[in-house]
């Protein structure tokens, strides 16, 4: 089993990064684990330019790591994001990988396991957990969990029993959420599939992604 661990704190050893290296410890003491840790801030990662370039060739035109990134969590079998949480929502890092990673139109998260991460100090850590949450859903993730944390800014989070139990389900759950498999069926099957099948050809980089990954 490989899990791709992603930190889109833009710091290293901050509360998040603290967090996601308890997941990575829980985990890689499990049989055939493999973990792969990713800093986003160690990755060049550009704005996504708005083109749909990528929707027709199935790959972003700029060159930087974000198709890597993508490449990474494609041959995964689960992924484990963790950000804090800045001004409602994920941060900067994160929303740009999102924007640029193959997510939702290609379905990237497709039958993979998922945990969302947040941290905050002040307030709304769940509405980033939302966004995260949604992300994951929509992208196809066949189970998802979420842990959001409060804490003081550098403080050290104490949740690891939480941390150990949701680590243990992660690695064991096969099930997909019912509720998750009824959203992402009407939000493919009536909202993204008929929406790429109408723009054909401008669209063919995204059918190429689900045929290898088995979609339709």
């Amino acid at each position: 089993m490989k899990i791709v661990i992603i930190n889109a704190s833009p710091r290293k050893a901050g509360a998040t990064a603290k967090i996601l290296n308890e997941f990575a410890e829980n985990l890689s003491a499990k049989s055939g684990v493999e973990i792969q840790n990713i800093n986003l801030s160690d990755y060049k990662l550009e704005f996504c330019a708005g083109c749909c370039n990528c929707y027709k060739t199935g790959v972003c035109h700029i060159d930087d790591d974000a198709e890597l990134i993508s490449a990474f969590i494609d041959k995964a079998d689960g992924v484990i994001i963790g950000t804090p949480n800045y001004v409602s929502n994920v941060s900067g890092q994160l929303k740009t990988l999102i924007d640029r990673g193959h997510f939702v139109i290609e379905q990237l998260l497709k039958n993979k396991r998922a945990i969302g991460v947040v941290t905050y100090e002040n307030a709304e850590g769940n509405a980033a957990l939302k966004v995260l949450k949604k992300l994951c859903v929509f992208s196809g993730a066949r189970t998802f969990a979420g842990l959001v944390v409060k804490l003081p800014f550098g403080a050290k989070p104490l949740v690891s029993g939480k941390i150990r139990r949701m680590s243990n389900r992660f690695y064991k759950n096969k099930s997909a959420s019912f509720i998750n498999s009824v959203v992402h069926f009407f939000v493919f099957n009536f909202g993204i599939k008929p929406f790429v099948l109408r723009k054909g050809e401008q669209y063919s980089g995204v059918k190429e992604h689900w045929q290898r990954r088995n979609i339709c």
